[in-house]
């Protein structure tokens, strides 16, 4: 099982940067900022970051969450990166 460290740590990082991302995307939509492309957060829920996403698009941030693209595709892409994890892993 210790293989399984370095790639576990990977996806804890690869999500808390995702959710970061929304974080700050969601700042500078209330302050009418420079925004981060919607096509950047799906690369980043694709890059095994789509629990991170999920977690922007819940409470306290609920960004994203009413467009249709993120509310189906990010739960989408979850269930990609689970399988991608499976394939590779097993």
């Amino acid at each position: 099982m210790e293989f399984l460290k370095i790639p576990a740590v990977s996806l804890v990082v690869i999500n808390t940067i995702a959710y970061v991302v929304m974080a700050a995307d969601k700042y500078q939509a209330k302050s009418r900022g420079r925004r981060v492309p919607e096509l950047m957060l799906f690369f980043l829920a694709f890059a095994f970051g789509a629990i991170g996403v999920f977690l922007g698009m819940k409470a306290p941030l609920y960004h994203k969450a009413a467009k249709p693209a993120f509310r189906y595709g990010i739960p989408f892409l979850i269930l990609v990166n689970a399988l991608l994890i499976f394939f590779l892993i097993g």
